[in-house]
């Protein structure tokens, strides 16, 4: 008996135990289940990110639908491979007879160069990268981006480059005074034209003619184009009252009329013009610059206070002036502007500056021989370096290296500090 009482007391307890659980299973299955609807992310919210998403991934494609041509796509394939490789160092000769300075560019860590009979691009160990001939006898080089646009200075021969193959090789109607290349490849000149100071065409980057514009009080004397060569700004002279006078437009390519001068100045001659990413067009005279906010359409003028301009450069919005009280001067001032046109940077050079150059935060200048560098924000020194006795220009390659011009030929160096 007492054995069948412990047992019957065993199967009501194994009873209860499984009421028990089961009870406790169903409590932790309603809790799973709330817990899932709390956190179950409806279904609009996927679709509104996926529109995002497609919205973001669309206007990319748009503003970038030039470059995702399929002969622009290859372009860029092709450029990446020749990219691949290793050359044999600097220094290497150069190609030609003579370069200018304003025919040596160092662009993305290359350097793009041409001389009296030829196109030249290297990476960093001097490897070739292009090489092409031309047959202009006053060659001026616009690079940008992969491609470079070399036309002929008062003749009318042109030729767009990229580093495969030449894109573009044609002749202007009239003579031509400025051209710009934009990061998209659009290019523009500025041209003759009869009956008129001159002419802008603006052609797409098959070469196909988009815009024209004639000017019938100034000529224009340099272009410039905004990254994706919708808008073009052009600095012009004319002569008023027995004296000079510049003016700088600012032209939208897709609307036609006649535009008034932006703006204009008595007694400065306008010599260059650059357009920048962030909107910003730096106009270069010869006694004064003009930095101009394109989207506010306001403008600083930095005048150089009766001091010679003997090289300047712009990049990223900043522009780089060197300034001498006088030739032969013992010391120069390196002055670098901000995209505000309000100084960065006023710092005293030993000798005469012959050439400048900006990457990053360092702003370099060749004076006598050898490169001075320097902060582009306070113009703190960074260091000084043997340029060679022959060295004509610099161009940095990095906020640590550069690249030299010679008479006869193109060297690398290091900016080992201080």
């Amino acid at each position: 008996m007492s054995q069948g009482k412990r047992f019957a007391t065993g199967e009501i307890d194994v009873a209860k135990h499984d009421r028990h659980a089961e009870q406790i299973a169903k409590r932790r299955a309603k809790r799973r289940e709330k817990q899932k609807r709390t956190h179950k992310i409806p279904g609009w919210v996927y679709k509104i990110i996926l529109i995002l998403i497609l919205s973001v991934v669309g206007m990319l494609l748009w503003f970038n639908r030039q470059n995702l041509a399929p002969d622009r796509v290859m372009e860029w394939v092709q450029d990446r491979v020749v990219g691949i490789g290793v050359g044999d160092g600097f220094p290497q000769p150069i190609a030609g007879t003579v370069v200018e300075p304003k025919n040596f560019l160092s662009v993305n860590k290359e350097l793009v160069v041409v001389s009296d009979t030829d196109l030249s691009i290297y990476n960093s160990t001097a490897k070739v990268l292009a090489s092409r001939q031309h047959s202009f006898s006053e060659p001026v080089m616009k690079t940008n981006g992969s491609r470079t646009l070399i036309y002929n200075l008062g003749g009318t021969g042109y030729q767009v480059e990229s580093r495969t193959k030449t894109v573009e090789k044609k002749n202007t109607e009239g003579n031509i005074f400025a051209g710009a290349l934009s990061e998209d490849g659009h290019y523009a000149f500025a041209t003759q034209a009869e009956g008129y100071c001159g002419e802008l065409t603006a052609y797409k980057p098959d070469g196909t003619a988009k815009f024209q514009y004639w000017f019938a009080d100034y000529y224009p004397t340099s272009v410039a184009l905004d990254p994706s060569g919708s808008h073009a700004a052009v600095t012009a002279i004319s002569a008023l009252d027995g004296g000079l006078t510049s003016a700088v437009y600012l032209l939208d390519l897709s609307t036609e009329g006649a535009v008034e001068p932006f703006a204009a100045y008595t007694e400065n001659m306008m010599l260059d013009s650059y357009w920048s990413a962030d909107g910003t067009v730096s106009a270069i005279g010869d006694k004064m610059t003009a930095v101009i906010n394109t989207a506010t359409q306001t403008k600083v003028n930095y005048d150089y206070q009766g001091m010679q301009l003997s090289a300047y450069t712009v990049d990223s919005g900043r522009t780089v002036l060197s300034l001498t009280a006088f030739d032969s001067a013992t010391s120069s001032r390196l002055v670098v502007l901000g995209g505000d046109g309000k100084e960065l940077a006023n710092i005293s050079v030993p000798g005469e500056i012959r050439s400048v150059s900006l990457y990053g935060d360092t702003v370099a200048a060749l004076a006598g021989g050898t490169i001075y560098a320097y902060s582009a924000v306070g113009g703190n020194p960074i260091a000084t370096v043997d340029a060679g006795g022959d060295a004509k220009a610099v161009a940095l390659a990095s906020e640590s290296e550069a690249y030299v011009l010679g008479i006869s030929e193109l060297r690398y160096v290091e900016l080992a500090a201080f």
